[in-house]
């Protein structure tokens, strides 16, 4: 999908942090957007803002862990938009805690919200997308779901879902014209969590190094034109880590204590952020 005008996106998470971001990024690049959050206030900001660049920009005020039907959601964004060319799963939950201080209702909403949530919304488009034989999905995940990360181990768990459920459906549409690509950031200095964590625990280990939700932005529309499969982002080169670990899996958690990590995750524990369902 070189040229992104006048397609049709949904967009979840839209109210908030890197959400917004995305939004911006993808009006500059004149495409019409469906913005799906909880807040109603906050979602009518943000696309106030995405009709100064002139698009079409709609809300749909939703909490997704209470969707009980996701073909109905994806047939109101079309009625009030059109046919959905682009799907952003950008809502997500983020909790950092000792694993056995996890409730079994935070476990279970991360897991709902961070991977059940895209694959229902995901499964709910298609049928549009193969009829018309074009379109692209977009996962943001997070390097947690590559490595691993103490303290955020349900989260890194669903991340990890979101990536392979993204290569396995790349697989099934490969002889359709429709794109699937994961996002992996890692730690995103905009005014949620990171300033948070660092507030609380100080700068993240140099190899964490957050990177701007601007790029996060850019690589997201930078893999549906490219119809990338995956893109890491992160300040430092993290590829020849991450094939290092895949070549000696035992060897991540001296690789975590190397750099740090463990400390890091014990000062930031008990944190809570969510984008915006």
């Amino acid at each position: 999908m070189k040229n992104l005008s006048w397609n049709n996106a949904i967009l979840t998470g839209a109210s908030k942090g890197l959400g917004v971001h995305i939004a911006r990024a993808l009006a500059k690049e004149g495409v019409n957007l469906v913005l799906i959050a909880r807040s109603a206030d906050a979602l009518e900001k943000v696309r106030d803002e995405m009709m100064t660049y002139d698009v079409k920009a709609v809300v749909i005020p939703a909490d997704l862990t209470e969707t009980g039907n996701f073909d109905s959601l994806i047939a109101e964004a079309e009625k009030k938009l059109g046919p959905i060319d682009i799907l952003v799963n950008n809502a997500g939950i983020e909790i950092s805690t000792p694993y056995e201080k996890f409730s079994p209702d935070d476990i279970q909403k991360m897991i709902t919200l961070n991977l059940t949530v895209p694959m229902l919304l995901t499964r709910a488009v298609m049928p549009g997308m193969l009829k018309r034989n074009r379109g692209h999905f977009v996962n943001i995940s997070s390097l947690a779901g590559k490595t691993g990360f103490p303290t955020q181990t349900p989260y890194a768990a669903s991340k990890a879902g979101l990536i392979m459920f993204t290569h396995s459906l790349r697989i099934e549409l490969g002889d359709t014209q429709i794109g699937a690509s994961v996002v992996c950031p890692g730690f995103v200095s905009d005014d949620g969590m990171y300033a948070r964590m660092e507030e609380r625990a100080g700068p993240a280990p140099k190899i964490l190094k957050p990177t701007t939700p601007e790029k996060v932005a850019k690589g997201v529309v930078r893999c549906i034109k490219k119809n990338i499969p995956e893109l890491i982002i992160n300040p430092l080169p993290m590829k020849p880590l991450f094939m290092l670990q895949e070549a000696i899996p035992g060897i991540k958690t001296t690789l975590h204590k190397a750099f740090g990590t463990p400390e890091f995750a014990e000062k930031i524990t008990l944190e809570k952020s969510e984008t915006e369902k």
